[in-house]
């Protein structure tokens, strides 16, 4: 375990050498490689993409995002209204895409404190790192953080291991115990890397008896002013008590075989093989809300159909069918 990172969160991880993610591909699972079922998949990292400056400039300045802001109010008063004190709470962030959201929660909620560790469907939570965390924080009551839920996956997993409960930015099927929206809106820290953002590769899994593990990364690759941006972005948090009550929707669920929601489409054309892009919406109001799908996506010559209206039977804005080996 590493006991910082960029984020001054404590990282439930065990680290292995250090390799470059842009040259040492040997280390990384391909990318058209899907997830069936077999947990053997979990053994190898994602690859990191090697994105542009203009590109992490983009993202950058979209980071000032009211959307966004008044998404993570709602949450923290959901979390508050719960536990009114801070000093009673850890968040244990569910890296990668928890990590930014437990940042601003800290500032939201003074007292709270964070850590990351690790989350896979079909092995749950990281139970070595789950037990380090109730023995380093015996008093407070842990709640794991993430990024935004797709179909439900990580809240089945918590429930699956007793563990729990799971707060989200963004929730378009109701399978969070706290959410910030409901609205399928795009989070920039969806395109955070880690090579840009934590200095580590993905975690993968080793066995029953140890941590996670994770290959470190050059430092010259991080991003250092792309987290220092979201950290002062964070909102006032006078803010949230102003936010609007949070009630608990309904789970919702319908089976499909693409990737839902903006955010999960991000990851697919991050870490993963996008075989085409659909919109509920025109190509104008695309290019408004999701800027930096098209820039992906145009990265990665995946095509694009708008208009698509089917998606509102699935709560959706934006979905992608994958390449799969």
């Amino acid at each position: 375990m590493r006991n910082e990172n960029l984020w001054g969160q404590a990282v439930y991880v065990q680290f292995r050498e250090e390799i470059d993610p842009f040259k040492d591909y040997q280390y990384f699972r391909p990318l058209n490689k899907a997830y069936n079922g077999n947990n053997t998949f979990w053994s190898l990292p994602s690859p990191e993409p090697d994105l542009s400056d203009d590109f992490w400039e983009a993202v950058r300045f979209l980071i000032n995002n009211e959307a966004v802001k008044a998404a993570a109010c709602g949450l923290a008063k959901a979390v508050s209204h719960w536990e009114p004190e801070g000093k009673n709470l850890v968040f244990a962030a569910i890296l990668r895409a928890g990590v930014p959201i437990a940042d601003w929660l800290c500032q939201l909620i003074p007292g709270a404190a964070a850590v990351s560790l690790s989350l896979f469907a079909g092995l749950g939570p990281d139970r070595v790192a789950l037990e380090s965390l109730r023995q380093n924080y015996p008093e407070r009551k842990i709640i794991f953080v993430d990024g935004w839920t797709g179909r439900g996956g990580v809240s089945r997993e918590l429930a699956k291991s007793g563990a729990g409960p799971l707060a989200v930015l963004i929730d378009p099927w109701g399978w969070a115990d706290f959410s910030g929206t409901q609205e399928d809106i795009f989070c920039p820290s969806a395109c955070f890397t880690g090579a840009a953002t934590l200095g580590f590769s993905r975690t993968f899994y080793v066995d029953d008896q140890s941590l996670f593990a994770a290959f470190r990364f050059p430092r010259k690759y991080c991003r250092e002013e792309l987290v220092r941006t979201w950290h002062k972005n964070c909102p006032e948090p006078e803010r949230f008590s102003e936010a609007a009550g949070f009630t608990r929707p309904a789970y919702f669920f319908k089976e499909t075989s693409l990737r839902l929601h903006s955010n999960e489409v991000c990851r697919a054309l991050i870490n993963a093989a996008p075989e085409m892009i659909y919109f509920l919406h025109d190509a104008a109001y695309v290019r408004e809300h999701y800027p930096l799908l098209l820039l992906l996506a145009d990265r990665r010559n995946v095509k694009i159909i708008y208009n698509v209206r089917e998606l509102e039977r699935y709560r959706t804005r934006a979905a992608c069918s994958l390449q799969e080996t």
